[in-house]
């Protein structure tokens, strides 16, 4: 194929994708309708100029007109009241990060497959034959990933060490968490909103509230234009299982009940959050899930939180992880390339979603590892 038809089967793919009509899209770029006609049949070559037109209206790269195939993906996303909060760039600017991640790292090397979970769930209820039955997935995950007794140092790792892309970068729209993807060609991909005013434990519960969506949701990930927001928000049930999922994974009851034991009269609720790595919300819920506090006392939780803002605001929080240690697999993967001059700061910045000037200081480290290894 060459490439004025290729760069017209690109557009003419996008255009369908959005249902821009061929005369909407002259409007866009200041041609006649018949000219877009010509362009989407490769009849004729469109300039740059207004090739970059369309690629900022649609959100890709310049270079994507040029390539007969793209690696399509399966998105979903989670985010509160996402109608009001969730645009649609930020649906195209998260399937960046995972095209960026997939042009970095060889996925061939690992890939998590995961069993296929199914709930039969009534609409919008979840009763405690259904918890337990989640709770048990919950357990056979931790014990599959060998953390079964033990809450290790980086979550992150975990998921990266099973095989499972971990994309945790960035993003301005706090109100948005996290997406997951998944398929049998590509495998599993996690990303996690790390806007520093997006505290480390609601990012973690975002980590496995994404893989309880792979583990139990896998139909729902469709085609690349398939709408993926959660349009009803937290009343989908899909959602519920996810945050259920997330509580009994990071907070496994015969952990709880361990730590509880050996603290005796001296339990402390902030300390036991930070030492599970997860929010006060997480940990009341599951308190009073597992029996530990009674009704009253969780509804006082409740009064308290609200009148201290704890919503949006975590207290005694935990100290910030780095985005090397939350990418460990893209970061080293981009280390050894820069040393091997195969990427420029650049690329590195663009990949990681941060100013060049933060790039320099983190290939900067990278030179000091390698001189102090030089000199043992």
């Amino acid at each position: 194929m060459n490439v004025e038809k290729i760069i017209g089967k690109n557009i003419q793919e996008l255009m369908e994708s959005k249902k821009i009509s061929q005369r909407e899209m002259a409007e866009i770029i200041g041609v006649t309708h018949p000219t877009v006609g010509s362009y989407l049949k490769g009849k004729q070559i469109i300039d740059s100029q207004k090739l970059a037109v369309i690629a900022r209206y649609f959100n890709v790269p310049f270079d994507y007109f040029f390539s007969e195939e793209h690696n399509k993906l399966n998105l979903l996303f989670r985010a509160d009241k996402p109608a009001e909060n969730i645009e649609e760039f930020d649906f195209q600017e998260i399937y960046n990060y995972f095209e960026n991640y997939i042009s970095i790292v060889d996925l061939d090397k690992m890939r998590y497959i995961p069993q296929n979970y199914n709930l039969n769930v009534e609409k919008r209820k979840i009763n405690e034959e259904d918890k337990n039955n989640i709770k048990k997935v919950a357990l056979e995950i931790r014990e599959q990933f060998n953390i079964e007794e033990v809450i290790p140092n980086n979550y992150y790792d975990v998921l990266e060490k099973e095989g499972i892309n971990v994309v945790a970068l960035p993003y301005s729209n706090e109100s948005f968490f996290g997406a997951s993807s998944y398929s049998n060609d590509s495998g599993s991909f996690i990303f996690v909103n790390a806007n520093e005013k997006i505290s480390e434990e609601r990012q973690i519960f975002s980590l496995f509230h994404e893989l309880g969506h792979i583990l139990f949701n896998r139909t729902e990930y469709k085609e690349y234009n398939y709408d993926p927001l959660y349009k009803s928000g937290r009343s989908n049930i899909d959602e519920k299982i996810a945050n259920q999922f997330a509580g009994y994974f990071l907070l496994p009851e015969d952990l709880v009940d361990d730590h509880i034991k050996s603290k005796g009269k001296n339990v402390n609720v902030y300390e036991m959050k930070k030492y599970f790595k997860v929010s006060i919300q997480t940990l009341y819920m599951s308190l009073y899930d597992y029996g530990y506090i009674n009704k009253s006392k969780y509804q006082e939780f409740w009064k308290k939180l609200n009148m201290k803002g704890w919503k949006k605001i975590e207290p005694n929080p935990m100290e910030p992880i780095s985005l090397e240690d939350k990418n460990n697999r893209l970061i080293s993967t981009m280390k050894n390339l820069y040393l091997n001059e195969d990427i420029s700061a650049n690329r590195i910045a663009e990949v990681l979603n941060i100013n060049l000037i933060e790039a320099r200081k983190i290939i900067k480290d990278w030179s000091g590892s390698i001189e102090q290894y030089e000199k043992l």
